[in-house]
Formats: C-alpha cells, structure tokens, sequence
C-alpha cells in the first residue's frame, strides 16, 4: 500500500469519526482507535525494511550493535507513548495523555544510560592518557 492510499483512508476515517461523533462519541474514539492501529501497521512494514537496511549497514562499518539497538528502542518508546497519548486526548483524558508521555521520557532517559556510561569512560580514558 502507497502513502497516499493510507493518507486517504486515514481522512476517509476521519471523516466518519467526526459524523459519528455527534450521533455517539464513543464510536468516534473507537474508528480514531481502529485507523491508528491501520496506520501502525503500515508503519512497522517500514520499520522492519529499514532495520534490515541499518543492520547491513552496521555490517559494513562495523559498529557496536548495543548503540542501534537502543536508538530502535527509544523510536519504539517514543511511537508508543505518542501513539497512546494521542488516543487519551481524543478521548479528553488529557492528565492521562502527560503522564504517559511523562513515562515515556523517563524510559527513554533509563535504556540510554548505558550510552552516557560508555561517553564518559571514552572521555575519562581520553583525560587519563
């Protein structure tokens, strides 16, 4: 499926959200709900073209593999607390949606500590010589 199919049907599904909004919002919520997930569907098929892709090209330069690893675990935490922040203030659960992305932010600062521990052994190994 092309970007502008997904574009369509993501307007397409918009659009009913918003008639069933005035006849019933919780239908409303459910059709944003069902055109989130058809967009992240579309959206890992990328995901997983592009990780082959940064795998052969770590392959080439010979890179640690840890450091990809948690950039695609950080992407992967930030897509999920944006996509489920999203969802709760559609809803009007807005307190709901900042403490999610406030979780998010505190798991991405968690993964990447090993990064910043290995940045300051190179710069300490650096002033040591």
């Amino acid at each position: 499926m092309s970007l502008a199919a997904l574009s369509m049907v993501s307007v397409i599904a918009v659009l009913i959200a918003i008639k069933l909004n005035k006849i019933n919002g919780e239908y409303s919520t459910l059709i944003s709900i069902g055109a989130c997930l058809f967009i992240i569907s579309y959206t890992l098929a990328r995901l997983k073209d592009l990780v082959t892709y940064m795998e052969q090209l770590l392959d080439y330069i010979h890179l640690d593999i840890v450091y990809f690893e948690i950039i695609m675990k950080m992407l992967g935490i930030a897509y999920i607390c944006e996509f489920s922040s999203c969802i709760c203030k559609d809803a009007g659960y807005h307190a709901v949606a900042a403490q999610i992305e406030l979780a998010g932010r505190v798991s991405m600062i968690a993964i990447s500590v090993p990064v910043l521990l290995s940045v300051i052994d190179m710069v300490v190994m650096l002033i040591g010589n």
